[in-house]
């Protein structure tokens, strides 16, 4: 039986006034996963000054609602169990019950489309399907009403169309065929993974968008305490400093609006800065959760703009620690983990972003990379084989989060020495460091002081690498898989590639 001690708390923060009679939150249905081992809260509305009775598993409380009609009643931290309960929220005249709810672990898993993209369309999709049934895997899915495609939506649409009613979630659902096929496939394999190693009941809250830029996913106060950012908010659709790609579909999806706006109001969008905060993690942050998994990228992955102007590399940057920190500052908990992609192998010019997304890990406590730069395909930026991502992110959870004694990191370059000519590095997480392919290590380049690279010989010697060019007598830097689909091949014995990187000696 669980047994769970009390905090009674009455949620004081101005809202707007209820509407007449009880109403849970939406994220709390049948089939909920709760997040074990910190502070459970459940919360509503009903009337003002109205008494509301909760009751979870064994334990009741009783509350009452404040001015604007709010009311919130906080547990204490259970554990984690395959043992169901019920919770049950009730008036005088009014009584709500979920059925089927477990503790166990629950992430959100969002991005863009690569983390959107469904299992039944990935490499192994449908074979997966047919085995993938788990009453103790659990899925919440969010599908946004407008989906940023080559379409022009009517204005009428557009002029409803808010924070509020974006999404559409049709509530928890155990893992089965039917619920898995058009969940997020890198966020499936994470919970299977999780599920496999843990033993404990795994929900995922799913809330990707395709294309959507970064900016639309932070919070107003990650741009209003930035002043390189605050500019962002106006006139997001023509700010020439915003993700051209994201300006340019979105002033497709809304050109009916354009041409007839409403005035007062910005045009909406799921691509507009802070609209998808709103319209998917504020309604979350009273919900425990362990951690974020994150791939997204490819809209802000963009050229430097030149001399005299930051780069979008420092920009970038910028933004993707004020994410982390978004997250971890609204959840009140500072250690949050978050766990993200860097971009795969495309024929775009990504390498100064895969950088930055590896400088954002090294500069950040519990975050961690999931490297994919052997997965990419040269033309299409939604490579199908999901199943390695969704693998990595879940290594770096059971293995920082968990503690579990499990390979999560490719080799990494740790130092160097040069003698006659050649650079020999030292590499970490190297155990077993060999080759994809059984063949020599490939994708190295070496440059002297005309700062020109050259292609590089290089062989493996236990955890070294040792690289040398004919072309290069006196080399001053060394370069790994810095392309745009880089043909590499380094590897641990866990099978993890050697992320991109540069160094000057």
């Amino acid at each position: 039986m669980l047994r769970f001690n009390i905090i009674i708390c009455v949620w004081l923060t101005a809202q707007p006034l209820a509407t007449a009679g009880l109403k849970l939150a939406d994220v709390f249905t049948n089939h909920a996963v709760i997040q074990a081992g910190k502070p459970v809260t459940v919360w509503g509305t009903s009337d003002a000054g109205k008494k509301v009775t909760v009751r979870l598993a064994e334990v009741s409380q009783a509350v009452t609602t404040d001015t604007a009609g709010n009311w919130r009643a906080i547990f204490k931290p259970v554990k984690a169990s395959y043992r169901a309960f019920a919770l049950t929220v009730a008036t005088e005249s009014v009584t709500i019950t979920r059925e089927n709810l477990v503790a166990g672990e629950v992430w959100i898993a969002t991005g863009q489309s690569n983390m959107k993209w469904m299992l039944k369309d990935s490499t192994g999709g449908k074979e997966e399907l047919k085995s993938c049934a788990d009453p103790h895997l659990r899925l919440l899915l969010h599908e946004g009403t407008l989906h940023p495609d080559s379409k022009k939506y009517s204005r009428d649409f557009l002029t409803q169309l808010n924070c509020e009613n974006y999404y559409r979630c049709g509530g928890w659902q155990t893992c089965t065929e039917n619920s898995a096929a058009h969940f997020s496939a890198v966020a499936y394999f994470f919970g299977k993974m999780l599920r496999e190693k843990l033993d404990v009941p795994v929900g995922i809250i799913a809330l990707p968008v395709g294309g959507s830029p970064i900016e639309a996913h932070l919070p107003e106060d990650a741009f209003t305490s930035d002043q390189k950012l605050k500019p962002l908010l106006r006139e997001w659709w023509k700010n020439p400093d915003y993700p051209q790609w994201c300006r340019q579909r979105a002033a497709l999806n809304i050109s009916h609006w354009l041409a007839d706006p409403e005035q007062g109001k910005d045009p909406p969008h799921p691509f507009a800065p802070t609209f998808l905060w709103q319209a998917g993690i504020d309604p979350l942050l009273q919900y425990p959760v362990k951690g974020i998994i994150w791939y997204q990228g490819e809209s802000n992955a963009t050229l430097d703009r030149g001399p005299g102007k930051a780069t979008p590399k420092e920009v970038n940057h910028r933004k993707l620690v004020a994410l982390v920190n978004a997250y971890r500052r609204h959840w009140k908990d500072e250690t949050l983990p978050f766990y993200h992609v860097q971009l795969p192998g495309l024929n775009r010019p990504w390498a100064l972003f895969r950088e930055m997304q590896h400088d954002v890990t090294k500069d950040l406590k519990n975050v961690g990379m999931a490297v994919t730069i052997d997965l990419g395909h040269p033309s299409n930026v939604h490579p199908p084989d999901k199943k390695p991502v969704g693998d990595r992110l879940a290594r770096l959870a059971l293995h920082q989060t968990y503690g579990k004694p499990i390979a999560c990191r490719g080799p990494e370059p740790d130092n160097h020495v040069i003698h006659q000519g050649a650079v020999t590095i030292t590499f970490i997480h190297a155990v077993g460091l060999a080759t994809s392919d059984g063949k020599s290590p490939r994708a190295f380049e070496l440059a002297g002081a005309d700062d020109i690279f050259h292609p590089a010989k290089a062989t493996i010697s236990e955890d070294k690498v040792v690289i040398s060019s004919a072309k290069v007598g006196r080399p001053t830097a060394i370069r790994y898989a810095w392309a745009n689909n880089p043909d590499s091949n380094l590897i641990n014995a866990a099978g993890l590639p050697a992320a991109p990187f540069r160094l000057k000696f």
